[in-house]
């Protein structure tokens, strides 16, 4: 496997329909909040969003831009977090932001191995 491709494996089938939810919510707003600076992220949240590389199960092989994609649309969601996510059931909502922090950490892994410390 190449260095520039890395892995992240979904422990539960709530973990991928919520991150690609993430995603298009954010895309729906990208005009009126500008989650994305650029426009290979929005490139890459639409080809998450609606294409294959987010599957229900099994390991999802992304690029250093996709994992930062995603971690850009979670850090956005969790700072407009719906009442509706409040209601969500609690292991649900666990699962969901079981999944969110292992994005976070890889693409903080990701960071410090290209020298881009993170913080």
């Amino acid at each position: 496997m190449s260095a520039d491709i890395f892995v992240i494996e979904p422990q539960w089938i709530v973990q991928a329909p919520h991150l690609r939810c993430t995603l298009k919510r954010a895309l729906a707003l990208q005009a009126t909040q500008n989650v994305w600076s650029s426009t290979e992220h929005i490139n890459n949240a639409v080809a998450m969003a609606y294409g294959d590389q987010l599957p229900d199960s099994g390991r999802w092989e992304l690029t250093r831009s996709q994992i930062r994609t995603l971690k850009i649309a979670i850090e956005w969601r969790r700072t407009k977090r719906a009442a509706s996510d409040k209601k969500t059931a609690p292991d649900v909502l666990e699962h969901w932001t079981q999944i969110e922090d292992e994005v976070i950490a890889a693409y903080r892994a990701v960071s410090n191995e290209a020298g881009l410390y993170w913080i």
